[in-house]
């Protein structure tokens, strides 16, 4: 006996010609068991106070990033997008490496004492050491998919990895204006979450229209021949 459930398209593919939105896919609050979120916790703030005292190894945080981002996808975009993103967060690894490197080097031959980033090269400049770890904690935290929030953090995280594939020091850019906009664009988005009422400002209006009748005059009866 035949069954027409093979002829459905799967979960993660939509028929051509239909609307498929991008949606992140996350698990609910409730799958996360409290000793995973614990655990998690501490390993942010381990991460995150590494990579402040020692800039050396804030690098390490875009690769926790962009495990965070493609574990909040879901399976169809975790196909589509992984490859990119992991190519494109191992070339920025491997660039703020050589470049914390090289200034190492230079501050070494110039007799100085090591600080961490100066100008373009160093990280406390442009919030290499704490935007990935802040984009990280709340894609891992952020429960709700219609949550303007998680899109907003979710977009700036593809940018920041997708940021190495600029040409020269054009990953510097991008995080230096994270580095001044996130406030503004995590507020908004808070605001828009804790007031759902908000929303209702921003959508277009909805035109109803009257269904146009039409009336046709009714023939007079014929006149009598004769």
């Amino acid at each position: 006996m035949t069954s027409n459930s093979s002829n459905r398209p799967p979960n993660d593919a939509a028929p051509r010609g239909v609307y498929n939105p991008i949606t992140l896919g996350e698990p609910d609050d409730e799958e996360l068991l409290p000793l995973t979120k614990l655990l998690a916790a501490l390993l942010f703030t381990i991460i995150f106070m590494v990579s402040w005292k020692r800039p050396e190894f804030a690098p390490l945080t875009i690769v926790v990033l962009a495990g965070c981002l493609l574990y909040r996808l879901d399976a169809g975009q975790r196909k589509l997008a992984s490859a990119p993103l992991i190519l494109a967060a191992i070339r920025l690894f491997l660039v703020l490496s050589a470049k914390i490197v090289a200034a190492g080097a230079l501050d070494h031959a110039m007799l100085k004492r090591p600080a961490p980033m100066v100008g373009t090269v160093m990280t406390g400049d442009w919030g290499i050491t704490w935007i990935p770890v802040f984009l990280s904690v709340c894609l891992f935290y952020l429960p709700r998919k219609d949550s303007i929030t998680l899109k907003v953090v979710a977009l700036e995280a593809i940018a920041v990895i997708l940021s190495s594939l600029l040409p020269g020091d054009g990953f510097a850019s991008v995080l230096a204006v994270f580095d001044a906009t996130l406030f503004f664009a995590v507020t908004i988005g808070l605001l828009f979450d804790l007031k759902p009422g908000l929303r209702e400002w921003f959508r277009p209006p909805q035109y109803r229209t009257a269904p146009i009748r039409v009336q046709i005059p009714t023939p007079p009866p014929p006149r009598p021949v004769g």
